[in-house]
């Protein structure tokens, strides 16, 4: 099955194509639609790759490629407008490796962001993220050895752990 759920719309990770959905949505309606569209796309090649962001522009240009074509979350967008100075109407934070997985992915689309300057100004969004950001580079370390080993070891790793323990 390569049917998921990126940036408010069904995402087949085999054909890039979507169908956009509008929250809130009952669950009833959302898992008709989940299948109609794994239907549609259960036989696509595996045509679609991750866009990348050509590292040779600015800043500014790299966080907008995000912004339109990144894996977005709450907690990555927190990242983003806090980064780009913009207001922030709800501070999120990763709960999880599948949020972390976001915001790491914003940082390597802007790697600027992955200074001291940076992550000190995330840091001071509230007492999560200043823990977060303490135990980033773990948390990154765990991130990789996950997706290096296919998450077959996610428990002996220990990631969500960490991460539950910054938060509270």
């Amino acid at each position: 099955m390569a049917t998921t759920i990126r940036n408010n719309s069904l995402f087949c990770d085999h054909c890039g194509q979507s169908f956009s959905l509008r929250f809130p949505i009952p669950i009833k309606d959302l898992q008709a639609k989940t299948k109609a569209f794994e239907l549609l796309h259960k036989d696509c090649p595996k045509t679609w790759k991750e866009p990348e962001v050509d590292q040779s522009k600015n800043i500014k240009a790299k966080a907008l490629f995000w912004f339109q074509n990144g894996q977005r979350g709450m907690s990555s967008k927190t990242m983003w407008f806090c980064c780009m100075n913009q207001p922030i109407n709800r501070i999120s934070y990763p709960y999880d490796p599948d949020d972390f997985s976001r915001c790491y992915k914003l940082l390597e689309m802007v790697p600027e962001w992955k200074s001291d300057f940076y992550m000190q100004k995330i840091a001071l969004l509230s007492p999560v993220w200043s823990e977060l950001i303490k135990n980033w580079k773990t948390l990154t370390e765990m991130y990789e050895e996950n997706t290096r080993t296919d998450w077959k070891n996610y428990t002996k790793i220990g990631m969500y752990e960490l991460m539950q323990k910054c938060i509270k």
